[in-house]
This record gives C-alpha cells, sequence and structure tokens, in this order.
C-alpha cells in the first residue's frame, strides 16, 4: 500500500511509503471504527503491542498518519472540542473517526 504524500511538508524518511506507516493506518482506521474517537498515545500503545516495541517511539508515525487520514476526510483532529491540524497542534488531541 501506498499513501500519496507529494503534500508532505516532512523529508522523505518520514513520508508514508513504507509498512509501518501501512501498519499504523490499518491500526488507526480499525481503532476509531471500533470507539468512535481516541487519543494518539492509545493508538500507539495498541500498535507498539502489536510490533513488540515502545509506544513512545511511535509516536511520531500516529501523528503523521492521523494526519494524513485527515487530509483524507477520514477523521477530525480536536483540541478543546475544536479541529486543529495535528501537525502545528502542542498538547493533547483527540482523533475522531468521520462517518460520512
Amino acid at each position: 500500500m501506498f499513501i500519496d504524500t507529494a503534500w508532505s511538508p516532512f523529508p522523505p524518511r518520514y513520508r508514508f511509503d513504507d509498512m509501518l506507516a501501512t501498519r499504523t493506518r490499518e491500526c488507526l482506521l480499525v481503532l476509531l471504527r471500533g470507539t468512535g474517537d481516541l487519543c494518539p498515545s492509545e493508538a500507539a500503545r495498541a500498535l507498539a503491542d502489536r510490533l513488540g516495541t515502545e509506544w513512545r517511539d511511535l509516536m511520531r508515525p500516529v501523528r503523521l498518519v492521523a494526519a494524513e487520514l485527515a487530509r483524507e476526510g477520514r477523521l477530525d483532529i480536536l483540541q478543546n472540542g475544536k479541529r486543529v491540524d495535528i501537525l502545528d497542534a502542542r498538547g493533547p488531541v483527540r482523533l475522531r473517526y468521520r462517518n460520512g
């Protein structure tokens, strides 16, 4: 699976054309369909359990994939109840699945 990130402001090493990005995307979508919303750290913890790694190391990939899913219109990123760009947001955010 390849996620088009020609728009991406990140260097190539952070783009979404690798297996980790694919697994992160799948994990996020499964969790969001089940719960409706979650904290990015919840997704990182679930993914870390599957991969056998430290969840904190997965926070950047989770946030980057969430940014791509938001750009596609698949989820909203909220901070204090308002939509934000996860790439600019500082502090806790929530990811909310869009049913449309």
